[in-house]
């Protein structure tokens, strides 16, 4: 009886011991600056990439984001990425991956007009609006019907 309570209680330490602990915020950076504030995301990246020298990367170190093109030394930006006016209105907003520009990014006027949309994957500016896989099947297209035309033209 003794070594089955052993058992279970180790069993239970272990388990216990394996729990993911909360996310305490480490990966998280907020730059204050007189004229805007920037939330930026530092999620580690399992493997440092090889730095592509025609690409810009975004990175952080000193509390600074820092931009160069074909290389970073310091902590690769991926995740989302916020950037605030004095007036608190977003001025900026977009994600970035490995320290590249990925997906959607949007800019404000102060005002908090949408000036510009744009799309960027791996750090590469698309100039064509990327057209989903199902968009493309044409199963999926609506067709309209209309009336077969029954005037005759002599």
């Amino acid at each position: 009886m003794k070594k089955i309570l052993f058992l279970l209680f180790l069993l239970l330490s272990i388990s216990a011991a394996a729990q993911k602990m909360p996310d305490s915020g480490f990966d998280k950076v907020r730059i204050a600056e007189n004229d805007k504030t920037i939330l930026a995301e530092i999620i580690p990246v399992n493997k440092n990439p090889k730095a592509n020298p025609t690409l810009y990367y975004y990175w952080y170190s000193a509390n600074v984001i820092h931009l160069t093109q074909g290389g970073f030394s310091g902590k690769l930006l991926n995740g989302s990425y916020d950037e605030f006016y004095a007036n608190n209105n977003l001025k900026q907003q977009g994600n970035f991956k490995k320290g590249l520009k990925d997906g959607v990014w949007k800019s404000w006027d102060e005002n908090g007009t949408l000036t510009q949309v744009s799309t960027w994957k791996n750090g590469i500016l698309l100039t064509k609006p990327t057209v989903s896989f199902w968009k493309k099947l044409n199963m999926f297209k609506k067709t309209s019907r209309t009336q077969p035309d029954t005037t005759s033209k002599k």
